[in-house]
Formats: C-alpha cells, structure tokens, sequence
C-alpha cells in the first residue's frame, strides 16, 4: 500500500525554523502571497524612488550643463564686444599719436564744422552713415565731465569722423540690438545707428549722467579695462541699458569715451531663445537688479526679489557672487541653479521648482513604470542625454585694430621707426629756423663677453639699464632710442655738437658708475660693471643732408671712440 503524502511534514522531515515556516505557508498560502507581493511592491517602490532621485539629479545636471552652454555663449558675445571697443579704443588713441608726429591737413568740412563750433548744434558729415554731431561751447558748460578745447577740437573730429566707418562693423551671426558710440569730452559725438542733431544734447547729458562715464575720467590703471555697467538707455525712452565702455586717452589725458550699448530687449529674446520647460532665467547684476529674462520683457527697476518674493533670503545675492556656480535652495522650495559671467558682474540664474522638479524627473520614469521593473531598471541604467544647444556658429571675431609698434619691447624706448620719423619731423623744424639737429650714437663697451660671461638674461639687464639712464639724463624735447643690439642713439633738436657732447660725457659717467645685478640664472657670480662709448655729430639742415649722414658721421666717431680705447667720447 503506497505511503500517504503529509503536507505538514517539510522535505527531508526537518523539524527546523525552516519546517515552521513551511508549515505556515503551506496552512496559509493567500498571506504568503501579499506579503511576497507587499514585499516586491515595496522594492519596487524603493526603486523608483531611486530612479526618481537619479532621474532628478541628472536633469539638474543636465540644467546645469544648459546653463553653462549658454554662459559661455553670452560670454562669448559680451568678450566680442569687449574686443571691438579696444580696438576702437586703439585705433582712435592711435590716430591721436599720429596727429602729435605730423601736421592736420583739414578739408573744406572739417574747417566748416569747426567754424559752427559754437553754434547750439552743428554736424560734421562723414562718408558712413553716421555723422559726427556736436553742440556749442554754452551747451558744453552745462554737462558734467565735458569742456570745450578748441585747441583739441579739430583734431578730435577728425578721429570721430574716421571712426564713423567702424562704429557700424557687425560680426556675422550677431542677434544683438546694439549702439556704438564714441563721446568726446570736447562736446560732440558719432554714434550707429545713427542720431540726429535734435537728439544730440539729450544724448551728452545722459552719457554725463551715467557712472561709466565719470568713471572713465580717469586714464590710469583699471579704467584702462572695459567696463560693465547698467544705465538709463541713450535713446531716451525710459528703459535700461547694459553698456561696455573704454576711456580714449592720450599722455594719460581723458579725450573721451567709446560705448558699447546692449539694448535690455535683446537681452531678453537672447535668453528665451532656447527655453526649457519650466525654467525661468535671468540676467542679475550684483545689486539684484533684473538685466534680462527669459519668459519675458523686464521692466526699468526690477530685481530678482521682486519677482520671486519672499522665497529670497537676505543675503542670496552675495552668496551667488561669492561662488562662481553652484545650486541654492531658497525657503519656498525652488532651486536656483546660478553661474557667474567671466568678465563682468553678471550671473545668470535658472529658477525651477520643486514641483517642477519631480514633474520633470517623472515624466522621464513613465515609460519605465509601463513597461514593468526590468524596463525601469534599464532606464535606471540609462545617461540622460546631456542637451547640447550651441548658438549657430562661432561669432566671427570683429575687425581687430592694432596700433603700431612705437617702442623696443626689451627697454621701452623708441624704436628705428619712431626716431626716423621723429628726426623728418625735427628737421622740417631745424630747417625753417636754422637750428642745428645733434645726434649722439653710443654703443655697450664688450657687451659680447657679458653676454658670454654671465649669460643673455643677464646682458637685457644691463640694456634695460641702459635704457632707464638715457630716460633719465636726456631732455623731454630729446629722443632716445635703441637701434639694434647694444646700439643706442639720442636725437637733439637745437642743439649743437658741443653740447651733445656735455651730454655724451654725462651719460658715460653714468653708466661708468653703474653696478648691475645679474639675472637669478647668471652663470657667473657679482655684478656686472660696464662702460659704454660715444660718437657725437650734428647738421645744420639746409635741404641736402639726411639721417643717413648724420648717423654715418656719428657711427664713425663712435668707431673712433672705440678704437681709441673704448669708455670715451668723440665728437670731431
């Protein structure tokens, strides 16, 4: 007769915790079933959950990474911008110098403008678009930061004039509104787009009034560097401007200021070019004031507390400057993903909500929760794709403007082209009053053995040496300049050959006593003592001689100094 199955009895007829539990399940089978499934729906649930907070952090990420694109697309139109002020700012400073070399050659409407200089308006046609638009000398007295130099006047427009073709250069693929300007102290202006001459004072006074300009004022240290700054738009009609200015100066005096101005509407459609659901930016300055938004246009006085309310802790704008990225949580739940512009007092701020947030990360989750757990957890294992949004192709740089090159870049003084113009300039000059022109060439006595004994780093030590004693021995009317090497050459208007030489003589004392430190990796110990020698001659300018024969007089008088011994003067 066959055995009767016992269902109490566990396999292997264990009486263990193992054959109680056996028991149980096989008395109670519905209980161990919604355990098993209340057991797999919280596991479940626990992934999800995880996925959720993956889900979440990666779109913050991906936020972030957005973000930083377009930071660094703003970056890079804020930096062309800057690039296109300096090298308006070059050229204009660059055709100040030129003027100072040679005479202004004036045409018909540059002598009109000048002569309707005190009219309350008047304008210098340009062969642009742009126009060069002034006002009287009365007009002038009533702004702060402007004074009428008439003495300066023609000069600058010319420079104005000249400018008027480049102020309207825009790079290829620019989406800015913008406004370039250049304000000359001296009360007139040329700005595109265009303005015309009933707009011209209204225009001065609100440059005047703004903190940019007074600050350009000054010529020295960081205001030789472009500037940021948030003002009453030029155009009169009521809205704020973001503005990037340079001051053009000449022998650090202020002659005016070049202005780039960014329209706040572009901003705006700039930031809401590429939206994200959800997701509101903005442009902030430090003081918490909205420069740009993406949902949008900002209106004048805004600021970012205004419009997210009290979710804005005291204190959230310095924390946002402090760092130059990151996330901040305020009290009403929202997050603000923040990053700082590169080079200006700008960050740019997403503002998501938490709501927004889980909304977000769940609707990336849908498809897994569909297809059951084994589609989740390849989701899980999923990257969210990083969203790559570039702006169109990379801004053509604007047309760069170098000034030449008017000093050695070893010891800063003038360099061959330099004095060779200055000496046409200086014997135009000795020609008309019949001065005599000196001219004093001097070259470094055995420079090859310092070279050799303490090494080149060494040997520009002592040239630069060399050059801070010409500096300071010589007149302001003199020149000097190196010419190659270890050659140097002094030019000495209405001076004759005596006196050059009382200089020469100068000089070699000088440089006698001298005691130069040797560079940090000198191959040779103590300082370095060194004599030079001199070979002075001079012209009366009568419209036959040249530089040539000057320096070729005084380059044989320097060998002769040098072959009577070196550490001398001759100057005959």
């Amino acid at each position: 007769m066959p055995k009767e199955l016992d269902l109490d009895t566990p396999p292997n007829g264990s009486a263990s915790l193992l054959g109680k539990w056996w028991g149980f399940a096989v008395r109670f089978p519905h209980r161990i079933v919604l355990v098993s499934f209340g057991i797999a729906i919280v596991l479940l649930l626990l992934i999800l959950f995880r996925g959720l907070l993956q889900a979440r952090d990666r779109d913050i990420e991906s936020l972030q990474q957005t973000q930083r694109m377009r930071v660094q697309a703003i970056d890079a139109l804020l930096n062309l911008e800057a690039e296109r002020l300096r090298s308006l700012r070059n050229y204009a400073e660059h055709l100040l110098r030129l003027q100072q070399i040679g005479p202004l050659h004036p045409d018909a409407d540059l002598l009109q403008a000048f002569e309707r200089r005190h009219a309350e308006t008047w304008t210098l046609p340009s062969d642009g678009d742009a126009a060069v638009i002034g006002v009287g000398e009365a007009q002038v007295k009533g702004l702060d930061g402007f004074a009428r130099n008439d003495a300066e006047l023609m000069q600058g427009l010319d420079v104005a004039r000249a400018m008027s073709h480049l102020l309207g250069a825009t790079p290829a693929g620019s989406t800015l509104q913008r406004r370039m300007t250049y304000v000359s102290r001296n009360g007139f202006v040329v700005s595109r787009p265009s303005i015309g001459e009933g707009q011209v004072l209204a225009m001065l006074r609100r440059h005047a009034a703004a903190a940019y300009f007074r600050d350009s004022a000054s010529c020295a240290g960081r205001n030789r560097m472009p500037t940021w700054a948030l003002a009453e738009a030029s155009d009169g009609s009521g809205d704020q401007s973001l503005f990037l200015s340079l001051p053009v100066c000449l022998d650090q005096l202020f002659r005016g200021v070049v202005v780039s101005e960014i329209a706040r509407r572009s901003l705006d459609d700039l930031l809401g070019s590429t939206p994200r659901d959800g997701v509101r930016s903005f442009l902030v300055d430090r003081d918490g004031g909205l420069v740009g938004a993406s949902a949008r246009n900002v209106s004048r006085g805004e600021t970012l507390a205004g419009v997210l309310g009290e979710g804005l802790e005291t204190g959230t704008m310095a924390r946002l400057f402090d760092a130059d990225a990151g996330i901040l949580q305020p009290s009403d739940g929202s997050r603000l993903i923040f990053r700082r512009l590169a080079d200006s007092d700008l960050v740019m701020i997403g503002v998501v909500s938490t709501r927004e947030v889980i909304l977000r990360s769940a609707a990336r989750l849908s498809g897994a929760v569909g297809a059951g757990a084994a589609a989740l957890a390849l989701l899980l294992c999923l990257t969210l794709m990083v969203v790559h949004t570039l702006f169109g192709h990379y801004l053509a740089r604007g047309e760069a403007l170098r000034a030449l090159a008017e000093t050695d870049a070893l010891t800063g003084l003038a360099n061959r082209r330099v004095f060779t113009a200055r000496f046409a300039l200086e014997y135009a000059h000795g020609a008309r009053e019949q001065m005599p022109i000196a001219l004093i060439m001097l070259d470094i006595d055995h420079f090859k053995r310092i070279n050799d004994h303490w090494g080149h780093a060494s040997g520009d030590i002592v040239l630069r040496q060399v050059a801070q004693v010409l500096r300071t021995r010589v007149r302001s009317v003199d020149l000097a300049a190196r010419l190659g090497g270890e050659e140097f050459a002094i030019l000495l208007p209405r001076t004759g050959a005596a006196d050059a030489a009382a200089v020469a003589e100068q000089l070699r004392q000088a440089m006698g006593e001298l005691s130069c430190e040797p560079a940090a990796d000198a191959t040779a110990k103590g300082n370095i003592r060194f004599t030079a020698s001199f070979g002075v001659a001079q012209i009366v300018p009568d419209g036959t001689n040249d530089l040539d024969s000057l320096v070729l007089v005084a380059d044989q008088r320097l060998y002769a100094a040098k072959s009577g011994g070196r550490n001398r003067v001759v100057a005959q």
